[in-house]
């Protein structure tokens, strides 16, 4: 059985009297130790999909969600606060691709992991050290010192660190990456995705990557999912779906990867009309 199993997702949202969209029934499945990229586009609906299986979309009647996200067998979508509150962060924990944004100004980094720490590993005795530990498992030295830095005193990639630490604390069994790397340069990029996958590789844990960018996954994500216009448009292994590619989508998006050795070359652009006949001729629903 599947450690998590999506179904049938369905997430659309209402302004000024219009409804949009986002994700048209959606269903996939992530089994323990495993690794899964959700690649497309943005507006393809991967950050919706990633934010609903923690419930962090708005609840003020803007947003409506409907399917089923079992955890362990347990739906998300019936849970009660109380069982809200120890799957955030304790089951499933998050890294957005801002850390900037993402990271309290006001407190100090050790501080912030602390508080995540105090409240879903009740059993740990020595909070600072834990801390400490965290922030030295992610590859920031003199992590001691660093606890007591504020998000500002700190690099981009530093940042990143420190919210990965932040995510990892707290041992969750499922790692949700939305566009870690997007706000890094491309050395600091290449850091935190070989940081990852030695994380994953250590721990034994899951993960779900969001990305728009093929180029990252080789190596880190054993399955793909391509998203289109709300909808899986064509998932399977990642190295089949890099070298035979079967979604016209998933071919375009595949030729737009820069390539060493190719300079002289235009990039190429994604023709949607194009991939609207071809996905129609190769019989594949929209």
């Amino acid at each position: 059985m599947s450690m998590l199993s999506v179904e049938n997702l369905k997430i659309s949202f209402k302004s000024g009297g219009r409804v949009t969209e986002a994700v048209k029934g959606v269903s996939f499945h992530v089994d323990k130790g495993e690794s899964v990229a959700i690649v497309g586009e943005s507006g393809s609906g991967k950050s919706v999909t990633a934010m609903s299986l923690a419930r962090l979309l708005p609840r003020d009647g803007s947003c409506e969600v409907s399917g089923r996200a079992l955890f362990d067998s347990e739906d998300i979508f019936q849970m009660n606060p109380k069982e809200l509150r120890a799957l955030r962060g304790g089951k499933i924990a998050y890294v957005f691709q801002e850390p900037s944004t993402s990271l309290n100004p006001v407190f100090s980094v050790g501080e912030q992991i602390a508080e995540a720490v105090r409240l879903h590993r009740p059993e740990v005795k020595d909070v600072r050290a834990c801390v400490v530990e965290a922030l030295e498992e992610v590859g920031i030295r003199r992590a001691a010192e660093r606890y007591s830095a504020y998000p500002h005193e700190l690099s981009g990639g530093m940042q990143q660190r420190v919210m990965i630490a932040m995510a990892l604390s707290c041992r969750p069994r499922l790692l949700v990456a939305d566009e870690p790397t997007t706000a890094l340069d491309v050395t600091i990029q290449k850091q935190i995705i070989d940081l990852l996958r030695e994380i994953l590789k250590n721990r034994g844990m899951s993960m779900i990557l969001i990305t728009h960018n093929f180029g990252i996954i080789r190596g880190l994500c054993s399955r793909v999912l391509v998203m289109f216009r709300g909808r899986i448009v064509e998932s399977g292994p990642t190295e089949e779906i890099l070298y035979n590619p079967k979604h016209p989508y998933t071919k375009a998006l595949i030729a737009c990867i820069p390539r060493l050795g190719r300079s002289g070359e235009r990039l190429v652009s994604i023709d949607y009309e194009k991939i609207d006949r071809e996905a129609r001729e190769l019989g594949y629903a929209y």
